[in-house]
């Protein structure tokens, strides 16, 4: 058991109705106790049960291990209910990503900000656009049903690097002119990018996907899509270079074998069943 597993279940715990601590507490540690023996990741299931505790705090529900927590004695059994993780997380990302452009419209116009205005707006847009997004992404990857455990790793260290990455190279890069001017901006993409490829095994030709990528970075930094939008939203399209990274991800996703295995199949440490 990770340290990581450890505190993401005891948070799942903390948060938990108080009436059901003592038995999530038992089962959940168990879970996670045994998880190795039975094949299965104990960071996966460590999520799992904070989804649990987050999105299903109410009514009667069982676990994706199958061991009722809070059923009531006449509940009246329903179809299964599923939250599936990996999209979630990824919309997370989408929608952190999308709200970069709203901030720093928000912000204070230039030459009239303090140095305050200018350090939260700048923070702010490295959370949206960086470093939210990409742990959103590590943990899917961590997450990815199916998928082999270096891989994953390896795809999770690649996107939290290129998150990091992201915020720094701006201020290590050599000032130069086009094209070398959009590295700062193409290689941490380039690098998430490969980060998901590497973890849901994509085949040699999906790696041609990082021309999507670097075709949006170039466009963004030219300028060209400007004329087109209305001068007050042109802040918005800051989040085009990163959202093709996730159209890539999703194209590439079509052509995984790792889609074609888990097709049909119950990704239990990935799901949350809610039955009614």
């Amino acid at each position: 058991m990770s340290a990581l597993s450890r505190v993401l279940v005891d948070t799942a715990i903390a948060v938990s109705p108080a009436e059901h601590r003592t038995v999530r507490r038992e089962q959940w540690h168990a879970d996670l106790r045994d998880a190795a023996e039975v094949g299965l990741s104990p960071t996966a299931l460590a999520f799992g049960a904070l989804t649990t505790a987050l999105f299903h705090r109410r009514g009667a529900r069982r676990t994706s291990w199958g061991d009722t927590m809070t059923t009531t004695p006449f509940a009246a059994p329903a179809a299964p209910h599923t939250i599936r993780t990996v999209p979630l997380l990824v919309t997370v990302a989408v929608l952190s990503v999308l709200m970069a452009g709203p901030w720093l419209i928000l912000q204070p116009n230039s030459g009239y900000e303090s140095a305050v205005d200018r350090t939260i707006g700048v923070g702010g847009v490295w959370l949206l656009l960086d470093l939210v997004p990409g742990a959103a992404i590590s943990a899917a990857i961590l997450l990815l049903p199916g998928a082999a455990a270096r891989r994953r790793r390896l795809g999770a260290v690649l996107v939290a690097a290129a998150a990091v990455g992201a915020v720094v190279a701006p201020f290590v890069g050599p000032p130069s002119g086009w094209p070398v001017s959009i590295l700062p901006t193409v290689v941490p993409l380039l690098v998430a990018l490969a980060g998901w490829l590497v973890a849901i095994d994509a085949p040699g030709r999906a790696w041609l996907l990082v021309l999507i990528p670097l075709g949006a970075a170039a466009v963004d930094a030219a300028g060209v899509l400007w004329p087109l939008v209305p001068a007050r939203l042109v802040p918005c399209l800051l989040a085009l270079p990163a959202l093709s990274v996730v159209v890539a991800g999703l194209l590439a996703w079509t052509t995984s074998p790792l889609r074609r295995r888990t097709r049909g199949e119950d990704h239990a440490p990935t799901l949350v069943d809610k039955t009614v």
